[in-house]
């Protein structure tokens, strides 16, 4: 199975499992921003991203620049509750 049917599948799986109540506000959040445009704006695959500087958990400065001096940099982001 590839990578995509298998994100597919887990996809559907969920879909079936999930709470309508859910599934209606998930189905609201993307309406909400694609109607925003903000999609728009977003990397694409393959696009660099711009320097970046974000506060760490000591409330020091990470700066990507730097970051990077040491070898690849990978970002991920987390999305909070639904």
């Amino acid at each position: 199975m590839s990578l995509n049917e298998l994100l597919t599948a887990m996809s559907q799986d969920f879909i079936a499992k999930a709470d309508p109540d859910v599934l209606a506000i998930m189905k609201n959040s993307r309406q909400q921003l694609e109607d925003s445009g903000l999609h728009t704006q977003a990397l694409g695959a393959g696009e660099k991203m711009p320097d970046f500087v974000l506060r760490d958990s000591s409330n020091g400065e990470f700066h990507s620049r730097e970051a990077l001096k040491k070898g690849p940099l990978v970002v991920c982001w987390y999305r909070g509750i639904w």
